[in-house]
């Protein structure tokens, strides 16, 4: 078996981990951060090594940052090698807003057909310079997966429906044509302190 099989499989059993195929079983997230469930208290008991990088003005909360692969007592079984960092912010109710994976390797492929087996999918496109654009949506949350260009690693985005629309009412109409300087942009307004 050749190691991009290996890596592929083990990339979907992480998945199939991380998001549960049935829609109704769990709320948007991952299996340990949930939209509507985690609060800031909840996620520093079950992330006791994620560390707080500063407090965002603008939706007035807490930014926290993991890296999973660098802590010792992570579960090699269920996190991939290729998830590089986690971004989380919480709101001044202690509410998750936004969540971020970053992923050094293109994920895309595998990720998009597992997220819209659970999420309604709003827009899909694929692109002949490498760009793979996922938009998806789930109880007040929406999803993007992109890969930028065809030897990038992939982002996993998740922000709050609400927090969306109170960002883009400050955002460029240019930068709105664009899904990798959306994403970029979106980003950089949730997790900048």
């Amino acid at each position: 078996m050749g190691t991009k099989f290996i890596l592929n499989l083990f990339f979907f059993s992480f998945l199939s981990c991380l998001f549960c195929p049935d829609a109704r079983a769990t709320k948007t997230g991952t299996i340990t951060i949930k939209f509507g469930e985690t609060t800031e208290d909840t996620f520093k008991k079950i992330h006791p090594s994620a560390v707080k990088i500063g407090f965002n003005k603008a939706l007035k909360g807490n930014i926290y940052l993991l890296t999973p692969n660098l802590n010792k007592d992570v579960r090699k079984d269920i996190v991939p090698e290729d998830l590089d960092k986690v971004l989380l912010l919480f709101d001044e109710s202690k509410n998750l807003v936004a969540l971020q994976l970053k992923f050094i390797k293109d994920s895309f492929g595998l990720g998009s057909s597992v997220l819209a087996k659970k999420y309604a999918v709003i827009t899909e496109e694929k692109t002949i310079f490498g760009t793979k654009y996922i938009e998806l949506y789930n109880e007040g949350v929406f999803i993007y997966l992109i890969t930028p260009s065809y030897f990038s690693g992939s982002t996993l985005f998740f922000i709050r429906s609400d927090s969306k629309e109170y960002i883009l009412k400050k955002a460029p109409e240019s930068l709105l044509m664009n899904e990798v300087k959306f994403l970029d942009f979106m980003a950089d307004k949730c997790f900048t302190p």
